[in-house]
């Protein structure tokens, strides 16, 4: 049996860069190479595309391992023989056939639409959703504005574009967050309206909108992934996350606590895997996060991020990942799913969905070139 050309497509200009990485290396690792080929493509800082061997170690980017750019860039193309990528120096070997991209991006200006635009554009087969749900998913306004017309319940919340933010319909304490962006970059706890000036410049830093919403102090952390399959959704084990009541910024989860870094990328830490809720409280969180994914027609793998009150007993959507951290893998093993056999439906059910989608009409046959004084004004 022939073995599938996968790319893996991961980095990025984004703040989630390193993120990206990890993980890619973590995917690399647990493909079948018995069933795979593995062509790692790494965007690097600068949105060059390259691609070399040692890009599927992680020590490359730990030890800063020079990579010959001109010689590692490539570009993804489409011909009579399919879907390939080259590489543009002229003393390079050529390139090779490529049947699947799994895009492994995180954060604006990847994950949210723009990616999977490009692979749109060349025509070839991804793993994640498409443009619309990746550039929705990614605005939390938008979001939280959509999921409400659904009955799925947010947090209230208003826009923030400027320093000067008026009529606040909401009382201390606060939380501030970049729209766009993930992984608790750039959020603002305010615990004084006088802080609010300085902290929306700090936020606007990293986003043009944030939002502005009241912070739970009493409250219960719970995440849940899905995977699309071309029999339907299906949903991860639940997972409580242990933070004693306090939002961590990024810094905080992922470089001063060792056992938080290792919680968010393994599945390992202060995590409660499954969680120990009432029987009715996971079936809320299985169907909502169901509910969601078909909503937004998300694709792939996806995890929702949620928050409930223990005051008012409410669920609260915080957050949605369409591209999440380790694929969130350890989810799945929970439920008996191994992360290379997570790996092999992903892949399958792309392929499937993909070769129903080569099927639609794209072109419509027209005379209105034929018509006579077409740019005469």
């Amino acid at each position: 049996m022939m073995k599938l050309q996968l790319g893996v497509l991961f980095g990025g200009k984004s703040v989630e860069h390193d993120i990206s990485i990890i993980t890619a290396v973590q995917v690399m690792k647990n493909l079948d190479d018995t069933l795979y080929d593995i062509i790692p493509l790494y965007l690097d800082k600068d949105n060059l595309l390259l691609s070399s061997p040692y890009l599927k170690d992680l020590k490359t980017f730990q030890l800063g391992v020079p990579i010959d750019k001109k010689r590692c860039r490539v570009f993804l193309y489409k011909d009579q023989g399919g879907y390939k990528y080259r590489f543009l120096h002229k003393r390079c070997k050529n390139g090779a056939k490529i049947d699947l991209i799994l895009p492994l991006v995180h954060g604006m200006g990847v994950e949210d639409g723009t990616v999977a635009g490009m692979l749109e554009m060349v025509g070839i087969p991804y793993t994640s959703a498409e443009v619309g749900p990746s550039a929705l998913v990614q605005d939390k306004a938008w979001t939280k504005d959509v999921l409400k017309r659904h009955g799925i319940m947010c947090l209230p919340f208003i826009e923030v574009r400027s320093e000067t933010v008026s009529d606040i319909p909401f009382s201390l304490p606060l939380i501030l967050k970049p729209a766009h962006l993930g992984s608790s970059i750039g959020i603002e706890i305010i615990r004084e309206y006088e802080e609010l000036p300085e902290k929306i410049s700090q936020v606007l830093l990293y986003d043009d909108k944030a939002i502005l919403e009241p912070l739970l102090t009493n409250f219960r952390e719970f995440n849940c992934a899905v995977l699309k399959t071309n029999k339907g959704y299906t949903a991860s084990e639940i997972e409580e996350i242990v933070m004693q009541n306090t939002f961590y910024a990024f810094s905080d989860k992922y470089e001063k606590n060792q056992t938080v870094e290792l919680s968010k990328i393994t599945g390992a830490g202060n995590r409660q895997i499954p969680a120990k809720i009432p029987i009715e409280l996971k079936k809320e969180i299985e169907e909502t996060t169901v509910k969601i994914a078909e909503v937004l027609d998300l694709k792939g793998i996806v995890r929702i991020d949620y928050l409930y009150d223990k005051d008012r007993e409410n669920l609260y959507v915080n957050e949605i990942n369409p591209i999440p951290g380790s694929l969130s893998f350890y989810l799945f093993e929970k439920k008996g799913l191994s992360f290379p056999e997570l790996l092999n439906q992903l892949i399958k059910s792309t392929l499937i969905h993909h070769y129903q989608k080569q099927k639609k009409i794209t072109s419509f046959s027209s005379s209105v070139l034929n018509k006579n004084n077409l740019i005469n004004k």
